[in-house]
């Protein structure tokens, strides 16, 4: 009977931790693929007149070569036209992230797997068989967090703004969004503004409100896919979704000259009680 009881004793002792470990999931891995596609982009800057052929046919055979994962959820998928100049835009920063040249198209598609700092690149469509085992090999080395992962410089100083917490945010509450990098120097210069942010403002009916300021690392793949649900609920035009951003009510205040003479003006108005708390919960434990 007294082993009975030692050997319950230890599997309570022993399940909380086997539950915390199921519970620390990795975020997904993102396979990115940049190619040229003519018959996209024909129409404007942000869409093209109709489906994109080679941009799907490519997509429809990476996800039948990594069907398992991307069923699970474990790999996101995302074909990106450079015909597009927002597109090109982020395909020269990834280009500058994981330190490659601009010739490496000579030899397209572009595959790129996972984020700078841990991430690896291929390039070549007569080489996407090896991509399964290049995924594999990421996803085993990957950060759980899956961010951008990049060496800080000599004197850099990385920013870590204010961010109240998710979880206590009221109704009543003035709630000002911030979208920002760490590595942002347009950011940094922000700093002094956000610190001045009073506790709690006086609306115009007389109400005191409180202020709730939540920051959202864009690097950080859970809290992109908050920010991107902003950007899409707002229209933020995708040559205004860069950093940094400020929401407040209905009002996506876009660098340091719309944000310093716009954010106490919309504060002050009540705009913060009209903030959508609802992405926020995608954050939620």
């Amino acid at each position: 009977m007294k082993r009975i009881l030692i050997a319950l004793l230890l599997l309570c002792l022993l399940m909380p931790g086997a539950l915390a470990q199921e519970s620390a999931k990795k975020e997904p891995l993102t396979l990115r693929v940049y190619l040229y596609d003519p018959c996209g982009g024909c129409a404007s800057a942000d869409a093209g007149c109709r489906d994109c052929a080679v941009i799907t046919q490519v997509l429809d055979r990476l996800i039948i070569q990594n069907r398992a994962l991307y069923d699970e959820g474990a790999l996101i998928i995302k074909v990106r036209n450079l015909m597009y100049e927002t597109v090109y835009k982020e395909y020269q920063g990834y280009l500058k992230g994981f330190g490659l040249s601009e010739d490496v198209l000579r030899n397209p598609p572009l595959y790129l797997v996972g984020e700078p700092g841990w991430g690896k690149a291929l390039s070549g469509e007569a080489n996407e068989g090896q991509l399964p085992g290049l995924i594999e090999e990421v996803l085993n080395s990957m950060p759980e967090d899956a961010a951008w992962r990049r060496p800080v410089k000599e004197g850099q100083t990385l920013l870590a703004p204010r961010s109240d917490s998710k979880n206590d945010i009221l109704p009543t509450d003035s709630l000002i969004l911030y979208f920002f990098k760490d590595y942002c120097p347009y950011c940094k210069d922000l700093e002094p503004l956000f610190l001045s942010l009073p506790e709690s403002v006086t609306l115009p009916d007389g109400t005191v409100s409180r202020v709730r300021f939540i920051s959202l690392e864009k690097q950080l793949p859970r809290e992109m896919q908050v920010v991107q649900k902003y950007y899409d609920k707002l229209f933020v035009h995708p040559d205004r979704q860069y950093v940094p951003m400020i929401v407040i009510g209905s009002k996506a205040l876009f660098l340091q000259e719309e944000i310093e003479p716009g954010l106490m003006p919309a504060l002050l108005a009540g705009e913060g009680l009209q903030t959508d708390r609802e992405p926020l919960r995608l954050l939620e434990d």
